[in-house]
């Protein structure tokens, strides 16, 4: 089944890293799915009497817009829609008015990773802004504001590049929450460094508490979440750069005797090879077995379902297009069965065409069944057929004109030669 929204709308690569929401953001009972695309918009499509339509687009806000979240930032009740592009600015608009509300003077470049918590423990939300470029290493800066007021509070700054992936939860159970997030250094084709980074604030400032081993790409897939059901809550992680491979992590708080620096987490999981640029990323019971899985999709096109308990492989996909970097795990259509949505679709970049432009899609899958039940973003093909009769009459109108024109131009030096060769002769 196809909706009926076309390529055009979703523009190329939604979705792409952490620009796909999938939540009813304005509480009028119905879902949307929120994503960025590289042009720059911000485009809302709402599930409405079991179709899929165009809600809202907003004007273009920069290029890359690779950074999309839905919260109650200032605690009024309403949800706001954050989104933040590869210029480094960042914009905050109202969930159901799209008013815009805020920008963010310019921070350095990708402003991609966003979370929204009370990091410090005043009772108020704090924005959290992750950014960085591939090339801007060691420049990654995450930026702490304040959620009400919008005033910057804080930097924690010098951490490599491309802080995509970021998160706020007690991760240790100390009563006092951690903001989460990873970080990558890879340049090229060298296989790139990639770290996770704890940080807690001690009252004055943030202080490192926690970072990984060297996970040989950067994590742009994050959450915190009981995985396995024991109560604790783990660390997961995706990862990969560029051809390489790419992997499922897993860590957990252990006190000591585990991984990193220091060596207070566990790793519980790294996965084998599930392919490069494994970086879109989502857990929950899709299936409806009581077990979470834990859903990945990768640069190549591929969606992978872990058991969140066992490690095990469920299901892998079929070839579905490259790059599918956008997962949420949500019951759009409230008929009890969750959905896996995956946007898919790459660009092409200025100078770098390890993902070459293919046509965007929005794919609705059963995650029991594993049955894609929607389509969005196939071409409209009647449009294009008659986009292509009228350029194709165009351009024949333009060869008949050129050709009349031709001829009149044959036509006037033939009846005007021979009086200047006869001129020529009585001379």
């Amino acid at each position: 089944m196809r909706a009926e929204i076309d390529a055009e709308f979703l523009g190329s690569a939604p979705g792409r890293f952490n620009s796909l929401v999938v939540s009813d953001i304005d509480e009028d009972d119905n879902i949307e799915i929120v994503l960025g695309n590289y042009e720059g918009h911000i485009n809302v499509i709402e599930y409405r009497d079991n179709e899929y339509i165009e809600e809202w687009r907003s004007e273009k806000l920069g290029t890359r817009l690779w950074g999309i979240m839905v919260a109650d930032l200032d605690g009024d009740g309403n949800n706001e829609i954050i989104a933040g592009t590869g210029e480094g600015e960042v914009f905050i608009y109202d969930a159901k008015t799209h008013e815009r509300k805020w920008k963010s003077p310019e921070l350095i470049r990708d402003a991609h990773g966003f979370a929204v918590g009370d990091v410090d423990a005043d009772g108020q939300n704090e924005l959290i802004i992750g950014t960085g470029y591939k090339t801007d290493t060691p420049w990654g800066t995450v930026y702490i504001y304040n959620g009400v007021n919008l005033t910057l509070e804080a930097k924690i700054e010098e951490l490599g590049s491309r802080i995509r992936a970021i998160s706020i939860h007690d991760v240790d159970n100390d009563g006092v929450n951690e903001l989460v997030f990873g970080t990558g250094h890879a340049l090229g084709e060298t296989p790139g460094e990639g770290y996770i980074h704890i940080y807690q604030y001690d009252g004055q400032r943030y202080v490192r508490e926690w970072k990984s081993p060297d996970l040989n790409g950067d994590p742009e897939g994050l959450l915190i979440k009981d995985v396995d059901g024991d109560g604790n809550l783990e660390i997961v992680a995706s990862n990969g750069y560029r051809y390489f491979p790419g992997f499922l992590y897993i860590f957990r708080y252990s006190g000591g005797l585990g991984v990193g620096e220091p060596d207070i987490y566990e790793m519980v999981l790294e996965s084998d090879d599930i392919g490069p640029k494994a970086y879109g990323l989502d857990a929950a019971d899709i299936d409806g077995d009581g077990i979470i899985e834990i859903v990945i999709g990768n640069q190549p096109g591929y969606i992978w379902v872990f058991d969140g308990s066992t490690h095990e492989v469920e299901w892998k996909s079929d070839l579905l297009g490259t790059d599918i970097f956008g997962i949420k795990l949500y019951d759009i259509d409230r008929d009890g069965q969750m959905e896996i949505i995956a946007t898919q679709g790459g660009y092409q970049g200025k100078a770098d065409f390890t993902s070459a432009y293919t046509t965007p899609h929005i794919f609705i899958i059963d995650g029991k069944t594993h049955v894609i039940e929607e389509t969005i973003g196939e071409p409209d093909y009647l449009a294009f057929a008659f986009q292509i009769v009228i350029v194709t009459l165009v351009i024949v109108f333009l060869v008949l004109l050129n050709i009349i024109v031709r001829k009149k131009k044959v036509q006037k030096v033939t009846t005007e030669q021979p009086k200047e060769v006869v001129a020529s002769s009585e001379s």
